[in-house]
């Protein structure tokens, strides 16, 4: 991003925070509502949000600790303060505070969050997806990242490594070809190392399902040896084992069908299908009896319309379906 684009979102986000702090009972409903839309129309809103309100924070704690000097003269509005921090240069002495001191709370920020918005020279980033979003994410070295459902990761790309951390979740990998800086995920105690490849992960607290679209990865486990994977492998490890499997091309791409919102069962349990879905909407499937648990369920379907499955289930298999709530029940019929 463009240093005037950053610069024009750092702005911004000084005036929404001189707009919060000069209402002490908090933002009203509508410009709160106006305030969590910016935030969530780019990541870069959120960074700069969060950067000047985490320095600014700091910079209030640093000034309760000075003494006062006349020769500075009275403390300009917040509101001035603000939009002087956010102006570049950085280090800049706002009124009240030496540059000294604005230089260390801003460095000692920098430091913590890993250079984000634009400054300082590595890319580390935190990225999280609600229950049913996808993001798409760009890295600093071309590759390219997508979150599905419920992820959270952390990325730090520098000029001498290329690292994420997927702390819960699922995600897509398209890696740009760096022979220097090979590509290493962390996810618990398991780590995948690449080149250059496209892959997926799903991590389930201690276990990590991987599958491989191009190219080959390695996974190694706390307790394991190394393992590599090659073109339609997928694997399921855990702290002490890998379990690989060979894929068919289909096969892969259902598991990937996420990325278009599909949610695609070749004969799973209904059990099996009840779970994918409640890991996207709101409203959760629940099966209310092993009989209906063990049905086998085909085919593709929309992985956000969980209501128009459970319409499936009444219609072509005979079972009962109640909402309750944020709860869609499934039963067998009555005999």
């Amino acid at each position: 991003m463009k240093s005037e684009a950053l610069n024009e979102i750092e702005a911004r986000a000084a005036d929404w925070i001189a707009e919060r702090d000069g209402n002490d009972a908090g933002l009203p409903s509508e410009r709160q509502q106006a305030l969590d839309e910016w935030l969530n129309a780019s990541t870069a809103n959120r960074v700069a949000y969060l950067r000047l309100d985490h320095a600014w924070r700091r910079a209030d704690r640093l000034r309760a600790l000075q003494t006062p000097s006349p020769a500075l003269g009275a403390e300009p509005p917040r509101r001035a303060r603000l939009a002087w921090l956010a102006r570049p240069p950085v280090y800049r002495a706002a009124a009240g505070l030496s540059l000294a001191v604005l230089a260390l709370v801003l460095v000692t920020d920098l430091g913590g969050l890993g250079g984000l918005g634009g400054f300082g020279q590595s890319d580390t980033q935190r990225y999280a997806t609600a229950r049913g979003q996808r993001e798409s994410v760009a890295l600093a070295d071309g590759s390219h990242l997508t979150l599905n459902t419920a992820t959270k990761l952390r990325t730090a790309v520098t000029p001498k490594a290329r690292e994420v951390w997927l702390d819960q979740g699922e995600a897509f990998f398209d890696i740009a070809h760096d022979a220097k800086r090979p590509f290493v995920v962390h996810a618990g105690k398991q780590t995948v190392t690449v080149l250059g490849t496209k892959f997926s992960l799903f991590r389930e607290g201690d276990r990590l399902r991987v599958a491989v679209l191009e190219g080959r990865v390695q996974v190694k486990t706390a307790r394991a040896s190394a393992t590599v994977l090659a073109r339609d492998d997928a694997a399921v490890a855990d702290v002490a084992n890998v379990l690989v499997t060979r894929k068919s091309s289909q096969q892969l791409s259902a598991s990937l069908s996420w990325l278009q919102g599909k949610l695609v069962f070749d004969q799973v349990s209904l059990a099996d299908a009840a779970r994918q879905f409640n890991r996207y909407g709101r409203r959760q499937l629940v099966i209310e009896d092993d009989a209906a648990a063990r049905i086998a369920i085909g085919g593709v379907f929309d992985a956000h319309n969980v209501e128009a499955f459970a319409r499936l289930l009444h219609v072509g298999f005979g079972l009962n379906v109640q909402t309750d709530g944020d709860r869609i029940r499934v039963s067998s019929p009555a005999s």
